[in-house]
């Protein structure tokens, strides 16, 4: 648990930085670009997004997961790694010269020519070998100094609507640079030899089967943007893209532990200790609900209040649109740690393929039905049905299996005190004006009803991991 824990610390210094810098270059570059330019932006990488997907065809769960077995039972991880990358750069290579062809008959097809280094990048990524292995900290330290270098290109770079061919390369160029810099650290744990090609394409049956739901994850993540783009127009792309965005940053700060805790399940599992992986999850999905339902709230808080000066006043539709999207604050997490630390460590990838695979579903049926009655909010209510199904589908699953019990108390008193906390936060803030000093008012009154109300309650996890850690200190004393 001690790696975990380390793990878990260099997982949220990437994350953090993953907050920080789209905290102040989304309003930069929203305010520069304005919603046609973020909209044109977005639609093209959903474009090139397609591509990336078939040139990584499923290497990075499979591979995360095949090295984590491999490592835990002392097998050849040399091997193993060497065969699974030139599996995907072979797929990579030859994917990158079909999108090159496709996008030539595009009508952007300059900035489209840009996205395309996205595709470059999944010839370099091998941070699934580091995850399998659990060492965090290598990928940790990349991400977050390149992070800051696009960070910084971006306030200096991207000033007015002219500039977004120049904020593609720098977005784009960062990430091949990111996967790029890992490579440094990877002869500390590889001793390259000789493979066969044989061997190579044994991996494909695997790398499909992980391969199939990021097909079906794009369709209903990924497809609304194509659609949107397609049918409304780019500045349409540009006010989902931000709507989701908002509510994405907090989502990846839940979901941290989830690809922490990937490979320390997996290597469970290889131990035959499931009833482990249900202990810890216990510990975690509570947690997470401890965080995410206040999140949820907390963002039905401040939005109105937080949207005019954050993005500027082109984007004050966004205001109709950030409420839907809040659910998924829940939603998300909640499905995403039920496949990571649950369905794929112990190989149950057909039940992880069915249920984005249905997800998958709905979100098309639903852009044909809801499209024409609801026009730009079909697409947003597609997108929420299809998230929810897909959690359902999995937390459906996961409870005929085990004999996991959500505590219902505690997540009916974290949703009241939350709920509470949002009614109280909005009367007293209402008549003040849309500004930063706004926003940290309502977060200071917020964040102290929501740790007051639940400690009252006696459900705040926070409380029992310090008495904890401090009776543990006791006892060694």
């Amino acid at each position: 648990m001690r790696n975990v824990a380390r793990n878990f610390i260099y997982q949220i210094i990437f994350q953090v930085m993953k907050i920080i810098v789209p905290i102040i270059t989304i309003p930069i570059v929203s305010k520069a670009l304005g919603p046609s330019g973020v909209g044109l932006y977005n639609y093209t990488n959903s474009i090139a997004q397609y591509f990336v997907l078939v040139a990584s065809l499923g290497v990075a769960m499979y591979g995360n997961r095949a090295i984590a077995l491999a490592y835990n039972r002392d097998e050849n991880i040399s091997i193993l790694f060497l065969e699974l990358f030139f599996f995907k750069a072979i797929f990579t290579l030859v994917v990158l010269f079909v999108y090159l062809i496709t996008v030539s008959f595009f009508e952007n097809r300059f900035i489209l020519y840009v996205q395309g280094i996205t595709i470059l990048a999944v010839l370099f990524d091998i941070s699934w070998f580091f995850m399998g292995i659990e060492d965090f900290k290598k990928t940790s330290i990349c991400n977050v100094l390149v992070q800051s270098i696009t960070f910084t290109a971006i306030i200096l770079l991207v000033k007015d609507r002219s500039d977004l061919i120049i904020y593609t390369v720098i977005q784009t160029t960062g990430l091949l640079a990111s996967q790029m810099f890992v490579w440094f650290f990877i002869k500390q744990h590889i001793v390259f030899e000789k493979i066969s090609l044989s061997n190579i394409f044994k991996h494909l049956k695997g790398s499909v089967e992980f391969f199939l739901p990021e097909v079906a994850i794009v369709l209903y993540t990924n497809l609304n943007k194509t659609v949107l783009g397609v049918v409304l127009g780019s500045a349409a792309v540009g006010y989902y893209t931000n709507s989701v965005t908002i509510n994405t940053v907090f989502i990846t700060v839940i979901t941290t532990l989830d690809m922490v805790l990937l490979p320390h399940m997996s290597s469970l599992f290889a131990k035959d200790n499931t009833e482990r992986i249900i202990e810890l999850m216990e510990k975690t999905l509570h947690l997470q609900l401890f965080f995410s339902i206040p999140i949820m709230f907390g963002m039905l808080t401040v939005y109105d209040k937080l949207i005019p000066w954050f993005f500027g006043d082109q984007f004050l539709f966004m205001n109709y649109i950030v409420p839907f999207f809040s659910i998924l604050i829940v939603i998300i997490p909640l499905g995403s740690s039920l496949a990571t630390q649950y369905l794929i460590p112990i190989g149950q990838v057909n039940k992880y393929n069915r249920s984005v695979t249905i997800g998958a579903g709905i979100n098309m049926l639903g852009n044909i039905i809801l499209l024409p009655f609801f026009g730009f909010f079909g697409a947003v209510f597609s997108n929420i049905l299809a998230e929810f199904f897909v959690t359902f589908v999995r937390l459906k699953s996961f409870l005929k299996q085990t004999e996991f019990k959500f505590n219902l108390k505690k997540i009916i008193s974290f949703t009241l005190s939350a709920f509470t906390m949002m009614i109280i936060t909005r009367i007293v803030s209402a008549n003040m004006p849309s500004t930063i000093i706004t926003n940290c008012i309502q977060l200071v009154i917020a964040v102290s009803i929501y740790i007051l109300l639940t400690s009252i309650l006696k459900v705040n996890p926070l409380i029992e991991m310090v008495q904890g850690y401090l009776q543990e200190n006791k006892q060694q004393d």
